[in-house]
């Protein structure tokens, strides 16, 4: 598994990663490319592809994840940690 990470805008993160998954699928490995670039969408634009649901849509939207997490953290998360804790 490799992973490709630079976090200054316009570095050119998403041209290097198609770069990256075509010549992986010209050799025949499958390839997974997931683009969490908010402020610009587009990765699947250079690999020629139809555009995909966006990727916090798929999670709910960033109020639907931030609401499952609440509710994971007031319920069974909250007695996870306090076990983890309890454990150090």
């Amino acid at each position: 598994m490799k992973y490709v990470i630079c976090g200054k805008g316009g570095s050119g993160k998403s041209t290097v990663s198609a770069l990256i998954a075509r010549e992986m699928a010209s050799r025949g490995e499958k390839v997974l490319v997931v683009d969490t670039d908010e402020s610009n969408f587009g990765l699947y634009k250079q690999l020629g592809l139809p555009q995909p649901r966006d990727f916090m849509d798929s999670l709910g939207g960033k109020k639907g994840l931030g609401e499952r997490l609440m509710k994971f953290m007031r319920s069974e998360g909250k007695e996870k940690l306090s076990e983890s804790s309890s454990r150090n």
